[in-house]
């Protein structure tokens, strides 16, 4: 018996990771003297982001928010995290056609298993679009499995 994997079970799989996979940028991120962590990532919206015509969804801003804090998090506590808690901010339409947009974020210095982060999506002129306070907490010493 063969194993298949979802790439390979499913035609439209491929699809499906190539669009998810847009919304999970490279963040390049580094250790603060403060003993936190910035990054920051480059995202560029497709048409199959789209919610209202031409703006990107806000639930794909907040997982691309989501994925940049909690990487931020993860480089400022040194091991995985989980978001424990996301508040967004939507001041502007984040445009399809507009883009790419510079996600900037910054971690402050953890506490415990817990570290506070905040982001934003910025256009080209430096405009915070969309912005996000969380909350993220590693699973060090908690019942949940990480393998």
């Amino acid at each position: 018996m063969s194993e298949t994997s979802p790439e390979t079970s499913n035609p439209d799989s491929s699809l499906v990771f190539d669009v998810l996979s847009a919304l999970h940028p490279e963040v390049v991120t580094t250790a603060t003297e403060a003993g936190g962590a910035t990054g920051e990532a480059v995202f560029s919206p497709r048409p199959e982001h789209r919610g209202n015509p031409g703006w990107l969804h806000g639930g794909l801003a907040a997982t691309v928010l989501d994925h940049v804090c909690a990487r931020i998090s993860a480089a400022s506590m040194g091991e995985r995290v989980v978001t424990g808690k996301l508040d967004l901010r939507y001041r502007n339409p984040v445009s399809l056609a507009d883009g790419p947009y510079t996600v900037r974020g910054e971690a402050e210095r953890a506490r415990g298993r817990m570290v506070k982060v905040t982001a934003a999506i910025h256009d080209h002129d430096g405009k915070r679009l969309v912005e996000a306070k969380g909350l993220f907490v590693t699973l060090r010493g908690s019942s949940l499995k990480t393998s």
